[in-house]
């Protein structure tokens, strides 16, 4: 509390005796320390020509009532900062952050010169804005850009204590393509952070992805929100030519994918990748609904799984043993799924809905993964491809199937409780020995579990664990044989597309795990 005992004998003569006096004198008295009691606030009567003028001190010393100052690192005249003067006061980090990634980045349309700017509010007395108050939202977001000529180029926007922040630096001197492919960034960068502000959040990630690889190496990004409701929220997106990542963890959890760039033999046509996205789509949909994991970080998860793999560019690299034989190139990648090797999971945040049993979670972990080897030279080779997923939750249900509330009262409690634990592989083996096919298999194998707990008023009453286990392997070769012997490979006939297709089909993991 500020003390004011200074000014009491003035204030105390100078103010003309009434009720509202005393009162104030008695506000006056208690500044002065002579009461234990705390207060919000001081009041203080500055005598003026036959007015009386009042003036409320917070606690901390400032004017209460007194307008926010602004103040400018630098003159606000240029793009940048009138996108701030339009940002600052939102009260979310979505409205702070609005329009101003892509207002960074087209700054390289004219210039490639370094630039910072900040805006800072705050109260009369010189304190921030947020910093009397609970703490506000805080976020941070830096865009860090790697040229082919080994420029670094840092982008960085900070909100926090009620000052907004900005800055772009480059470890040198950028040419007009290097500057070019950067402002080409702009909306792509303004709509991965719009999507990672929105609420439910969502992943745009298109426009990164599609940067300029011939002038510009890698492109990262760092999301970090906190105290904004129900949006916070942490990103990492790392893309550069051998690896994509993106990992994301919110108040419902924590997904990673890792795509591995570095053998482009191994990926197919645009068809066949349409295909075997599509198929996994409809597995996370499967496994999300069996698990009954959270829809709103599933859907960002099959955001990222889509959009990491849709568009690789050109491969670079043949699959050994088909090099002089097109058809025979042909016929491997529609035994392998088309995709880049990738490894991603998804985990809720786990709850203990039921405060009789704690030890009761509901959860939901899934993971999925293909891996691939290939070996050989231009005559003969190897490949091996295999997909993994594995999906473990558990959660409460009602009785009926639906929804379920649970408290201490026992008649709460009746209920099922479901533990699921289901693991899925699918193996492809190919052998080409001097430009011939002679061996293609495929293995399928698929261990699920399901166990419900049944309770009735709190008892255990029923507890049963139902295991299922599958496998099927097939000979591929036998399936291409006939088209080989009558060369309709060789005439890329309809039948020949066809039956790539059908092959295509059945290697992908389906919906049901297996």
């Amino acid at each position: 509390m500020t003390s004011i005992s200074s000014l009491n004998a003035a204030l105390l003569t100078s103010v003309t005796p009434s009720s509202s006096t005393n009162s104030l004198a008695s506000t006056v008295r208690m500044a002065a320390g002579e009461s234990p009691n705390n207060t919000e606030s001081t009041v203080v009567a500055i005598p003026s020509a036959g007015v009386e003028s009042l003036l409320v001190y917070s606690q901390q010393g400032t004017l209460a009532n007194a307008e926010p100052i602004t103040t400018w690192a630098s003159s606000p005249t240029d793009a940048v900062s009138m996108t701030m003067a339009g940002d600052y006061l939102a009260g979310t980090m979505s409205g702070q952050f609005y329009n101003l990634g892509s207002a960074l980045l087209d700054r390289f349309k004219t210039t490639g010169s370094n630039f910072s700017q900040s805006v800072t509010v705050s109260s009369a007395g010189g304190t921030s804005a947020t910093a009397l108050s609970a703490p506000g939202p805080q976020g941070e977001v830096k865009l860090t850009v790697q040229t082919a000529s080994g420029i670094k180029v840092d982008i960085e926007m900070d909100s926090e204590n009620g000052t907004l922040s900005v800055s772009t630096n480059s470890s040198g001197t950028l040419s007009d393509a290097e500057r070019s492919a950067l402002a080409k960034l702009a909306d792509g960068f303004q709509k991965a952070i719009d999507g990672l502000g929105a609420y439910p959040p969502q992943l745009d990630l298109s426009g990164l992805t599609q940067y300029d690889s011939s002038v510009l190496s890698s492109v990262n990004m760092q999301f970090n929100v906190t105290n904004d409701g129900s949006s916070n929220m942490s990103a990492n997106i790392s893309l550069d030519s051998s690896d994509q990542s993106v990992s994301v963890t919110d108040s419902d959890g924590t997904m990673k994918l890792d795509v591995d760039m570095s053998d482009s033999a191994i990926w197919g046509s645009g068809a066949q990748r349409d295909q075997a996205i599509a198929s996994y789509l409809a597995q996370f949909d499967n496994a999300n609904a069996k698990g009954h994991g959270n829809a709103a970080l599933m859907s960002m998860f099959k955001d990222a799984f889509t959009q990491l793999n849709s568009d690789y560019g050109t491969s670079s690299q043949q699959l050994p043993g088909t090099t002089y034989a097109p058809w025979l190139a042909q016929s491997d990648h529609a035994m392998l799924t088309g995709l880049a090797d990738f490894t991603a999971s998804i985990s809720d945040n786990a709850t203990s809905p039921n405060p009789l049993i704690l030890s009761q979670t509901d959860t939901f972990s899934y993971q999925v993964s293909q891996s691939t080897q290939t070996k050989g030279n231009a005559l003969n080779g190897t490949i091996a491809q295999t997909q993994h997923s594995h999906l473990q939750a558990s959660y409460h249900q009602s009785l009926a199937g639906g929804e379920v509330k649970l408290d201490k009262s026992l008649a709460s409690q009746s209920y099922d409780y479901i533990q699921i634990n289901d693991d899925a592989s699918s193996t492809v083996n190919i052998t080409t020995q001097r430009g011939n096919l002679i061996q293609a298999t495929l293995d399928k194998s698929s261990n699920q579990s399901t166990r419900q707990s049944e309770y009735l008023k709190g008892v255990l009453v029923s507890d049963v664990d139902t295991p299922t286990t599958s496998s099927d392997s097939k000979d591929l070769l036998s399936l291409l044989k006939p088209l080989l012997a009558d060369q309709d490979a060789e005439e890329n006939s309809g039948t020949w597309q066809q039956a790539l297709s059908n092959i295509h089909g059945m290697i992908l993991l389906n919906a049901n795990g297996n």
